[in-house]
């Protein structure tokens, strides 16, 4: 059982995102860590726009443990290619209750982050208004 990453990270539809949230999920970005439905269903969205055109290229879960699994995709950030992994863990709903995003490479990380800031600049997290 998984999540589909282009859900997860669906831009622009944090209504959704948020549906799919436990209440006390907690996400790993790159930069820091995340926690609460509010403020992690604020922020997957905001990656989505800055991730686009997410494609999975496999699915893995650990063996006997259907609600932990890796994603691995690409997608675009500007003009660059990045490669990503989302590491999701659910509860028995099925709702993401941990997520881990790691993306590289490197530069396309940082111009990600860049994005990121702007976006959250001006529509900053609930925990943070």
């Amino acid at each position: 059982m998984s999540l589909d990453v282009r859900d997860v990270l669906a831009p622009g539809a944090p209504d959704r995102t948020r549906l799919l949230l436990a209440r006390d999920v907690v996400f790993h970005s790159p930069v820091a860590d995340y926690s609460g439905r509010d403020d992690v269903g604020h922020l997957l969205p905001k990656i989505g726009e800055c991730l686009t055109g997410i494609e999975p290229l496999r699915y893995l879960t650990e063996r006997g443990q259907e609600q932990h699994s890796v994603t691995t995709f690409t997608a675009g950030v500007g003009e660059e290619t990045v490669y990503g992994a989302l590491v999701q863990q659910l509860d028995a709903e099925g709702r993401l209750t941990e997520a881990t995003l790691l993306i590289r490479p490197l530069a396309a990380l940082t111009a990600a982050v860049h994005r990121m800031r702007e976006a959250l600049s001006a529509d900053p997290l609930p925990s943070r208004r």
